[in-house]
């Protein structure tokens, strides 16, 4: 068997195995072209920041990406969807290098990088594109100079570049390694995983940690400030570090279920974790079985002393770490691969359906919304000084639950949704997107502003919206408009939703 070619032998198996490598191109370009659907971020994503500073004040003071800072204005030149596709693009030619050093196959290397790109929670990810694309140009940089720099060096280097840019994916670089346990005894291995390659690993997550730290204190005259969303729960007794303890167990609890779908998938996973250490040498089971575990608890054991909230979005290592166990085998024989890659396929094929829909509802929701403000607003949206939504965080939720009905389009908890509790923020990208200067939210006499671009004196002017909007109400509605236009105020369009509206 070589390198490329499953058999020489059977040429009939191998045409319908090909066929299989092309179904999962297919389903990877059709991801691709869900993404060029979505023109519209999140409320908090870099192209609706006023300017760098805003970033440097707002993210780098509470998350330390400080190398995103200073990309700010060449990335948010470049449209969101392009990044994206960089990123999975990047993240896939990362996974081919780390399992062909393992498998020596570029067909199943392929196939299973293929898989590894229907990972969910890029999916959820990306629609931050400008803040995520860094770190996958970072994960370019480290395939380019890990042969060329002393492992200890290379850890340091790329431990202060991730903890400048996105510090979990940090985790993944030991993949890059794998190598060496092939061409080496389990003595020899055993001694350059403990006393090399782990503890380069430590060393590195360390002094990232440490530098960005720094960069904070001396810039803002306080290190990381964790912001509230995170949930944080600091430890002040052993009753916290305890509570803490629960909490990392319990999202590591989620997060495997979310893996292991259904009793199905379990059963294949275990089928395929027989194949894979039959006729394999123990050392290259058990060295890289405790190196994927770690890979996979590394999240929820660093997380302890603050125990904040871990998102979906950044458990690519639980993801990666799983996998690995189960299809990483190395230098893979021919019967393993017919065995496995239909298993692969077809996880693959569940995973893009889940990614597909979640992609297709996202778009489908802002791109109404965006299209329906721009076709409906009377005049053009850079006329106005602003908008303002007449609506609460439940209406808003209440119109994309309807968009989604009408449509037939669903999602599930592996993406954010755009709803209660922070519906407005989320609506208010759109409204950036179509072009209006500010942004605001008026609730009966309540106001809320949107992050970026506010407007002055909200408060009072949403107890003067509220009283011709009760007026306006009171009118009979003539047409079936997505959005009724209650008037003008300060030069401010005032807008709220029609609840007649329920046509596609």
């Amino acid at each position: 068997m070589t390198k490329v070619e499953l058999s020489n032998e059977y040429k009939s198996v191998n045409y319908i195995y090909l066929i299989l490598l092309l179904f999962s191109i297919f389903q990877t370009a059709s991801i691709f072209y869900d993404i060029v659907q979505i023109h519209i971020y999140r409320h908090d994503a870099l192209y609706y920041m006023p300017n760098a500073n805003t970033y440097y004040k707002y993210r780098v003071a509470s998350e330390g990406r400080w190398i995103v800072y200073g990309l700010f204005y060449f990335i948010t030149k470049i449209p969101g969807n392009i990044l994206s596709i960089f990123a999975l693009l990047s993240f896939g030619y990362f996974v081919f290098i780390s399992i062909y050093k393992w498998v020596e196959n570029y067909y199943y290397a392929l196939i299973l990088s293929l898989l590894f790109m229907q990972i969910p929670s890029f999916y959820d990810l990306i629609t931050w594109p400008a803040t995520a694309a860094p770190a996958f140009l970072v994960l370019l940089f480290a395939i380019s100079l890990q042969k060329k720099l002393n492992i200890f060096v290379f850890f340091i280097i790329f431990g202060i570049l991730f903890f400048g840019t996105m510090s979990n994916y940090y985790y993944l670089l030991p993949l890059l390694y794998l190598n060496y346990f092939q061409k080496h005894n389990w003595k020899e291995s055993l001694k350059f995983t403990s006393y090399k390659l782990i503890s380069a690993w430590a060393i590195g997550f360390i002094v990232g940690y440490v530098v960005t730290q720094l960069i904070l204190y001396v810039n803002f005259d306080h290190f990381l400030a964790i912001e509230a969303w995170r949930d944080p729960h600091y430890i002040h007794s052993m009753e916290d570090m305890y509570e803490n303890i629960l909490r990392s167990l319990r999202y590591l609890q989620r997060d495997i279920q979310s893996i292991f779908l259904n009793s199905w998938i379990i059963l294949l996973f275990i089928f395929t974790l027989i194949v894979s250490t039959i006729d394999r040498r123990k050392d290259l089971i058990f060295i890289p079985l405790v190196l994927f575990s770690l890979i996979i608890l590394i999240h929820y054991l660093i997380v302890l002393p603050v125990g904040i909230y871990i998102a979906p979005r950044t458990i690519v290592a639980t993801w990666v770490g799983i996998l690995a166990i189960l299809f990483f085998i190395p230098s893979i024989k021919q019967w393993q691969i017919y065995l496995l890659v239909p298993i692969i396929v077809f996880y693959t094929s569940i995973l893009y359906l889940n990614n597909h829909n979640n992609m297709r509802w996202y778009a489908n929701v802002t791109n109404i919304h965006f299209d329906k403000l721009i076709s409906e607003t009377p005049k053009d949206p850079k006329d106005y000084k602003g908008v303002i939504l007449y609506a609460s965080d439940s209406d808003i939720q209440k119109r994309n639950n309807l968009i989604s009905s009408i449509n037939h389009t669903v999602k599930d908890s592996n993406i954010t949704g755009q709803g209660v509790p922070r519906a407005f923020m989320r609506w208010a990208p759109l409204a950036w997107e179509a072009g209006y200067k500010s942004v605001g939210n008026c609730n009966d006499k309540q106001s809320r502003n949107a992050a970026w671009h506010t407007i002055k004196d909200l408060n009072k002017i949403c107890k003067e919206v509220s009283k011709f909007a009760e007026n306006k109400k009171t009118l009979p509605i003539k047409n079936i408009t997505f959005y009724n236009i209650l008037g003008e105020y300060d030069g401010r369009l005032i807008i709220e939703f029609n609840d007649g509206w329920n046509q596609k």
